[in-house]
């Protein structure tokens, strides 16, 4: 029998897919990630199915839709009686390691032991920092600490968490006044959404994270080595704050950056949480908007270098013409277009398109890029299914792997991708269900659907790609609201609830 491949699965967080030079963009350089789309396959329009955290990084590793494995919206926990991709992996021999951030578990818990969701070893980064990382920096960059613990954030609420630990509770917000604050872009844009970091490239996370993969790339052993590895690498970045250190501050000159897509008019074509979130960032100036979009960009170049370190070492260590590459993002980032940033029930495309590469040597077509349209839930049985590994799991999601060989044409396509929300931005103060949407995204056309039938949206992406020209009220687009209205009637009762396939009698 032939040994099962490696997996190496890096995950990003909040990175919209033209936010690459692969991808088409002429600023934001990725090289790194370049070079593994050239020699792997890239898929042009893949779509996350509910863009927020927590509930697509449990889909992703369940196979399941959101409102099938149960996390909605962040907070909360992915239920333990559900298979997971590593948990199947691990029944079939594999080493499990995570590096980063999972986000399976509420921020608000302590951080996970393991054995967790099929993993046999977690070093944890999640966005609060507080953890191996935190402990790291502390001791290794003394100088660093007030401004370390100032940029905490989501910090753990659970009493035992800190029970014989050094609690930030009580120093973080001192600091953030003396240490982070004065580094805010301006007076109308806050430290959240972006700053100046004092952080040397040395000491930031990124740099962590790929040490710490490497030496999980090295292995634990000779037992441990006889075995398949797959191992998760997920980044916090490019997730706000934006922050990238030293150099990466200054590689994009905001006054160079597009500003945000804009066309006057289109407010009144807006949902009325769209409204309610773009109040929220009403303050934001235009320099406010390009200097995010500079530093967003320069966290993505900063990834992607340390990345290339990983991918440099597994290629010096592992066998690749026995190892999958996987790249990807949970979700997308608006990154101010129409008036608002974040992600969430604001489906427009960088909110929901996502990068998506996949390499094996002398398996997968080098250097292809397909346009069909997938899904990002589909990875978890892609991958199963690549490395020939069989489940009985039920699930919402289905292999795209045929599109990865050959020219592809092995592949039938859904024809569309599937997205739902069940809350807004924190910014936004909208209650539910007025935020509960969900949208068929076709070739054509991007269709969004609310419980309120008076509430839509409608966006020809073919001759309005910028998504600013809303057609719900346009009675000659009726036709087109009903034939997707049908689309998604059809794929939710399909996906009533999951099973282990769904092969015609």
């Amino acid at each position: 029998m032939p040994r099962p491949p490696n997996i190496l699965f890096i995950c990003s967080d909040q990175h919209r897919a033209d936010a690459m030079s692969c991808y088409g963009n002429p600023i934001c350089r990725t090289p790194n990630l370049d070079r593994l789309a050239a020699s792997g396959v890239l898929l042009e329009r893949c779509h996350s199915q509910n863009p927020v955290c927590c509930p697509q990084r449990c889909s992703i590793m369940t196979g399941r839709l959101s409102r099938n494995h149960g996390r909605l919206t962040n907070g909360g926990s992915l239920r333990t009686d559900l298979p997971t991709l590593p948990s199947i992996l691990a029944a079939h021999g594999y080493r499990t390691a995570a590096v980063g951030k999972l986000h399976l578990t509420s921020h608000a818990d302590a951080i996970p032991a393991t054995p967790y969701y099929g993993f046999q070893s977690v070093t944890p980064l999640e966005d609060s920092r507080i953890g191996p990382y935190l402990d790291w920096v502390l001791e290794k960059f003394p100088e660093q600490a007030g401004y370390s613990i100032g940029a905490l954030f989501n910090l753990p609420t659970d009493e035992n968490f800190w029970r014989g630990k050094r609690d930030f509770r009580k120093e973080y917000l001192a600091a953030r006044e003396k240490y982070v604050k004065p580094l805010e872009i301006s007076a109308t844009c806050n430290w959240g959404f972006g700053h100046w970091s004092t952080l040397p490239e040395a000491a930031h996370q990124n740099t962590w994270l790929a040490d710490r993969a490497i030496e999980q790339i090295n292995g634990g052993g000779r037992e441990q080595n006889d075995k398949p590895l797959f191992l998760w690498l997920g980044f916090v970045d490019p997730h706000n704050p934006f922050d990238p250190p030293g150099r990466f501050q200054k590689m994009y000159d905001p006054a160079a950056m597009p500003p945000p897509i804009f066309r006057p008019g289109e407010e009144a074509g807006w949902t009325p949480h769209h409204h309610a979130m773009r109040k929220y960032f009403s303050v934001f100036t235009r320099r406010d908007w390009q200097t995010l979009k500079a530093l967003y960009y320069g966290s993505v170049t900063f990834m992607d270098e340390q990345i290339g370190r990983v991918l440099d070492h597994a290629r010096r260590t592992l066998d690749m013409e026995n190892t999958i590459v996987v790249y990807t993002a949970d979700h997308g980032e608006i990154l101010g277009d129409h008036g608002i940033c974040g992600k969430s029930a604001y489906h427009y495309d960088p909110c929901h398109h996502v990068p998506m590469i996949l390499q094996w040597e002398g398996r997968f077509a080098a250097g292809a890029r397909r346009e069909t349209i997938t899904e990002l839930t589909d990875i978890m049985p892609t991958l199963l299914d690549a490395a020939g590994v069989h489940t009985d799991a039920a699930l919402d999601a289905r292999s795209f792997a045929p599109l990865l060989m050959d020219d592809g044409s092995g592949y039938t396509p859904r024809g569309h991708a599937y997205i739902e929300s069940y809350a807004g931005g924190p910014e936004d103060p909208t209650h539910s269900p007025h935020t509960w949407a969900k949208t068929i995204r076709t070739d054509r056309w991007r269709a969004t659907f609310y419980p309120d039938p008076e509430i839509g949206e409608l966006y020809d992406m073919h001759n309005d790609p910028e998504e600013t020209h809303n057609l719900w009220r346009d009675p000659a687009a009726r036709p087109v609201i009903e034939d997707h209205r049908a689309t998604l009637m059809t794929r939710m009762m399909l996906t009533d609830f999951p099973v282990a396939s769904l092969k015609p009698r």
